[in-house]
């Protein structure tokens, strides 16, 4: 039975690397939700386009991204959702989709300390990747206060991983 990864955790937390790792090591097809968004709308500033103009490019993207899920899954390859998954409510309604078509679901998380964060952000600003938004540290309070963290009350299977300053990822 193939195996939906949904990939947790704040921007700048390594959940990139760690999507590209996991990749390599289950044969899952890897899908990070920022490569599709800069692909289909050119790179573009968060706080220029507006929080409602980004929302809709996301759930065009994921609505893109989960066509593709949805005819691998049942072929038995595993997926890879690199799309930060801050939201519960977002988890389970993925979990729910995987559930229909007979798959199984793991939440990776993430969990890379503020200051590591903060300091990846900031690097990252001055020379933005190809397929990278520039966050500031405005739009990373926003995101830290809407984050909620996976927990076992979601009855989701969850993998914990730190990201360590150098990007490295541990269990």
């Amino acid at each position: 039975m193939a195996t939906l990864h949904l990939i947790c955790g704040l921007p700048s937390a390594g959940k990139t690397t760690y999507s590209a790792s996991l990749a390599d090591t289950t044969t899952g097809v890897h899908f990070a939700l920022d490569h599709w968004l800069i692909t289909a709308f050119g790179p573009y500033a968060i706080d220029v386009v507006g929080n409602d103009e980004h929302v809709r490019r996301v759930i065009a993207c994921r609505k893109l991204i989960w066509s593709v899920a949805e005819e691998l899954l049942p072929r038995n390859i595993d997926v890879i959702l690199d799309d930060g998954f801050f939201l519960r409510a977002h988890r389970l309604h993925y979990a729910a989709l995987a559930e229909k078509i007979d798959s199984d679901v793991t939440v990776h998380f993430v969990n890379t300390s503020a200051d590591i964060i903060e300091a990846r952000l900031k690097k990252r600003n001055q020379a933005l990747p190809q397929d990278n938004f520039k966050i500031g540290p405005s739009l990373l309070l926003e995101y830290s206060r809407w984050f909620e963290a996976p927990s076992t009350d979601e009855g989701l299977r969850i993998v914990e991983t730190n990201s360590d300053s150098d990007g490295n990822s541990t269990a």
